[in-house]
């Protein structure tokens, strides 16, 4: 029942922001992307040259 209301909680925090600040992307979320796409172009370059 606790985690309900922390969740209900935590969405009604969300709809009293501004869009622009829900839409924020922290750094470390940024950092893990763009290491994530690094590793697919680099495999997919791989398989497409090895193939």
């Amino acid at each position: 029942m606790t985690l309900d209301w922390e969740i209900g909680k935590e969405a009604r925090e969300l709809d009293e922001k501004p869009i622009l600040e829900r839409a924020k992307i922290e750094k470390s979320s940024l950092k893990k992307i763009i290491i994530a796409l690094i590793y697919y172009s680099i495999t997919m370059l791989l398989f497409y040259f090895l193939l």
